[in-house]
């Protein structure tokens, strides 16, 4: 296993100023992506696990950004409680380098249907269906504006999870693929796995498996930037804003269903006869604050498939690709120079360079 340092730098510009991000997002990038976006709803693969809450709009939100030309397409697989929205500077990133970009919101997140009425909870009662969701989205719909072209993965955290499950089952779709602080396993604050999963068999056994995590709380619209999982205090302010406007991004806590599937579906991972499935390029990236995943369960991991490459970003938080310039910058051109590698040298197209900061 390969492993990199990744360090703070100088900030070059090549990122959204944080001192003016809100602007930049307000006046330039959403109004460019807005322009660009194919946006839609896919019906899921499997019927929910129970009824849909009222009022729950039907199917799976998911945005396309096309671009002729591209290097490649890049398939975003959010984290927990995230959303496509939560996205949209990164993808602006992704399409300013030359790539299209391809994100759903998971089942129970975002602009996709409820099985709880709790705005604030994120439910799901098997992993799996995350993952049947997310492949038929690849095939369905991000195949086709490929074009047979490179299909690379960005997962992050319980996305990272979803996608390494993924390119365990279906090893072909993708040509390489980035887990992002991905949660192969959990930070549980010293309490065992086994202990928190017979919490969570206790109460679904009680028939209160889609109440609230007793560790978890609702929405807060006044989140603190100390604990929130964000590096960049203007990242994290923007995006908090989107979300006091709609209770559609408000999701901050998980189900007794949800925790369960978290530690099982972790586990299932990166067990060898799982990971070694894996037969494409991996590059993990671990934050070096992390405070929510297992660094331990990453190095398992990637000692169990073929080709996988670790790199560390000091200084970061979880949400690394929320983090200050002088972190970002330096950590995208890591993801670009991975993702190129896939590309020969001299035949490799050229991307559009229309989205300009």
């Amino acid at each position: 296993m390969k492993k990199t340092e990744i360090t703070a730098g100088v900030d070059h510009g090549k990122c959204l100023p944080e001192a003016q991000l809100e602007q930049k997002m307000t006046e330039t990038v959403e109004p460019f992506l807005g322009q660009i976006r194919q946006a839609g709803r896919m019906t899921e693969t499997e019927p929910a696990s129970g009824t849909y809450a009222p009022g729950s709009p039907s199917g799976l939100y998911y945005e396309l950004y096309p671009q002729e030309n591209a290097k490649g397409t890049i398939v975003i697989s959010f984290g927990f409680t995230e959303s496509c929205l939560k996205y949209h500077e990164l993808i602006w990133y992704f399409y300013r380098e030359g790539y299209q970009a391809a994100v759903i919101d998971h089942r129970g997140h975002g602009k996709s249907f409820r099985e709880v009425e709790d705005p604030s909870l994120v439910h799901v009662d098997r992993f799996s269906r995350y993952v049947k969701d997310m492949h038929k989205f690849v095939h369905e719909l991000v195949m086709p504006m490929a074009q047979k072209g490179p299909l690379f993965l960005f997962a992050h955290s319980m996305g990272g999870c979803v996608g390494a499950i993924y390119l365990e089952q279906y090893p072909t779709d993708f040509d390489r693929a980035i887990l992002n602080a991905p949660m192969l396993g959990l930070n549980l604050g010293g309490c065992p796995p086994w202990a928190a999963r017979i919490l969570c068999d206790a109460k679904i056994a009680a028939g209160k498996g889609k109440e609230r995590l007793f560790t978890q709380a609702p929405f807060d619209p006044q989140e603190p930037f100390e604990g929130c999982a964000a590096g960049s205090l203007a990242r994290h302010l923007y995006y908090l804003g989107q979300r006091r406007a709609d209770a559609a991004y408000q999701t901050s806590s998980a189900t007794y269903y949800w925790g369960r599937e978290a530690i099982n579906s972790g586990k299932f991972a990166i067990q060898s006869s799982s990971a070694e499935r894996v037969r494409i390029p991996v590059l993990l990236f671990q934050a070096e604050l992390d405070t929510l995943v297992s660094p331990k369960a990453h190095e398992t991991f990637l000692s169990r498939i073929p080709d996988g490459q670790l790199a560390v970003v000091r200084g970061a938080r979880h949400e690394i690709y929320r983090s200050p310039n002088e972190i970002l910058e330096p950590y995208l051109e890591e993801i670009f120079r991975f993702y190129a590698g896939n590309e020969k040298a001299d035949d490799a197209p050229t991307g559009s360079s229309e989205a300009e900061a």
